[in-house]
């Protein structure tokens, strides 16, 4: 676990000094200090109900669908201005299967991105930008993922790239009472005493005892003695690494 949470972060170029650790799943809240603590992570917030949190995503996401076109254009102003041909077919299929599935134009978003390489490459990056300076955009992108930028270099479009969204109602965030958080029972060993807590029976602004476990129908979470716990307005637990 410690390695894929490295891997899409230090190994993007982001510190993740600089994230919180939302940790989901029946068993997540039982590993997320140790992952914090091991990636210098400052906080975690762990969601209400954390164990169906992939279900509740489904209902909640944006119907999505991909199109990609294969060019491969040699980055000159003549081949560029053909890509707006290209987007523009490309929308214009993607929008009628989404109205189709139910999503009017007013309920629909689309997304362009290029993939670009320098002559040469056997890969490509993701360039977001697809109007203006391409070129500088490509040489900043391949900067900040390798450090460097070839800006002598001959520069290829591979393909044009198209994310359509149908978007989904979202739900209506609920807000917890304000109140006082009471432990429900206690666990004493040989090391110390242990406190019991229910995710139903935490107050909005209060703080835990720690160490602790919070314990839920779809989830446990564990929370040792070195760090802080409280909860938010909306019934998530911020624990906060020390």
């Amino acid at each position: 676990m410690e390695r894929a949470l490295r891997h899409i972060s230090v190994e993007r170029g982001h510190d993740p000094r600089q994230f919180a650790l939302l940790p989901f799943g029946g068993a997540g809240g039982l590993h997320a200090v140790d992952l914090a603590r091991a990636l210098r992570i400052p906080t975690i917030i762990a969601p209400t109900a954390p164990g169906a949190l992939s279900a509740v995503g489904v209902l909640v996401a944006d119907v999505i669908k991909d199109q990609s076109r294969t060019v491969m254009f040699v980055y000159r102003a003549k081949e560029i201005g053909r890509l707006g041909k290209v987007f523009s077919e490309m929308e214009k299929e993607a929008t009628a299967l989404l109205r189709s599935e139910g999503f009017p134009r007013s309920r629909q978003r689309h997304e362009r991105s290029l993939a670009m390489r320098y002559r040469g490459q056997s890969f490509e990056l993701e360039v977001r930008k697809t109007t203006g300076d391409l070129a500088a955009e490509f040489h900043r992108v391949h900067r900040e993922r390798y450090g460097y930028a070839q800006e002598q270099s001959e520069i290829e479009i591979v393909s044009a790239r198209l994310r359509s969204f149908g978007v989904v109602e979202k739900l209506v965030q609920q807000k917890i009472r304000a109140g006082k958080t009471k432990p429900h029972g206690k666990v004493n060993g040989r090391k110390g005493t242990v406190v019991l807590y229910r995710r139903e029976e935490l107050f909005a602004n209060s703080k835990l005892i720690t160490p602790c476990i919070v314990t839920e129908y779809s989830a446990t979470t564990l929370i040792d003695a070195d760090c802080k716990a409280r909860i938010d307005g909306f019934g998530n637990l911020l624990i906060e690494i020390r």
